[in-house]
């Protein structure tokens, strides 16, 4: 069963012919209907298409803006990591300097070496910058090793 459709009135009917024969040219015309127009949709659509736009270049922006500062990290890291490792160098080598073996061949290239037999003795009663020499021997009771000085 078909229902019929409701159709505002104005819009798609036409005016109802007079029963009589009368002359095309007699007929009475209605005002013609006013129609509901609707909004412009184009200034819609631009105001969509500008807050798309506009979202997408400020995230392309911020996106710039954190690659650009990963790149500062990654190369601050970097220069860290370098000054660790050079740190660590300089450690070592003074480690190595520190060592007696490497301290008695620094002496013996600077002209110095052990003195067993004589030691430099301060006292109160010296002036400052000099040191009363002695004749020290060994402690009372203990012989010299022979063949190492002391």
């Amino acid at each position: 069963m078909r229902v019929p459709r409701a159709v505002p009135q104005g819009y798609g009917t036409r005016p109802a012919r007079p029963a009589s024969a009368a002359a095309p040219a007699a007929q009475v015309k209605a005002p013609p209907a006013a129609r509901r127009s609707r909004p412009p949709r184009a200034p819609f659509l631009l105001l969509v298409v500008g807050l798309l736009c506009g979202g997408l270049v400020s995230l392309l922006l911020l996106n710039a803006v954190l690659a650009k500062d990963s790149f500062k990290a990654n190369g601050l890291r970097n220069e860290i990591s370098g000054l660790r490792i050079e740190k660590e160098g300089k450690k070592s080598a003074i480690m190595r300097q520190e060592m007696p073996n490497a301290v008695a061949k620094n002496n013996e290239l600077q002209g110095l070496g052990p003195d067993w037999d004589t030691a430099r003795v301060i006292t109160p009663d010296t002036p400052a910058g000099r040191a009363v020499v002695g004749d020290v021997r060994t402690p009372a009771g203990q012989e010299r090793v022979p063949g190492t000085g002391r």
